[in-house]
């Protein structure tokens, strides 16, 4: 439901944002960097659920390129991070540039991280016990995105845009 919402506001936005009007066209560049990393950390979460993270370090190969490809995602998350912090927002829209760097932040500095200590980590209890920690803030994380739809919400009311409130 919330993905709809989204790219119905990029779609709006899309639209609209030819007319010069600065602030659609930062809430289009904004929305689409944020459904960027909200897909990539879905697909990663996908991965760990379905065990394609769980490497033995013995097949060295295979470890190395996991743990290549969780590292990876946070590189990803802070080069998008660097894009949306080089984004001058207006005044409506600074609450929700501030909550969509801190989601950024939350999925480098919290999901990455555990992710990058489950593929090291080699004892099967050890990892399940990372998976719950990574469970844990996964549903942070997604508090997290449902706050910057409402910022959202709030910063196209306040651009004259009234969307109903997702939640």
């Amino acid at each position: 439901m919330r993905i709809i919402i989204l790219t119905l506001i990029i779609s709006t936005f899309a639209l609209t944002s030819c007319g010069g009007n600065l602030d659609f066209g930062y809430n289009e560049k904004i929305a689409r960097l944020f459904y960027s990393c909200k897909e990539k950390l879905d697909e990663s979460y996908n991965k760990l659920l379905e065990g394609e993270y769980d490497a033995d370090r013995t097949d060295e190969l295979s470890y190395e390129m996991k743990l290549k490809e969780v590292q990876a995602l946070s590189s990803y998350i802070k080069g998008i991070k660097s894009e949306v912090n080089a984004l001058k927002p207006s005044e409506a829209a600074k609450s929700f540039h501030l909550t969509t760097i801190a989601y950024m932040t939350r999925i480098t500095d919290g999901y990455g991280t555990l992710l990058v200590k489950y593929v090291d980590e080699q004892k099967k209890g050890a990892r399940q016990a990372l998976l719950r920690d990574i469970t844990d803030e996964k549903a942070k994380i997604e508090v997290l995105a449902d706050t910057c739809l409402e910022k959202q919400v709030e910063f196209l009311n306040k651009m004259g845009i009234k969307v109903a409130d997702a939640q």
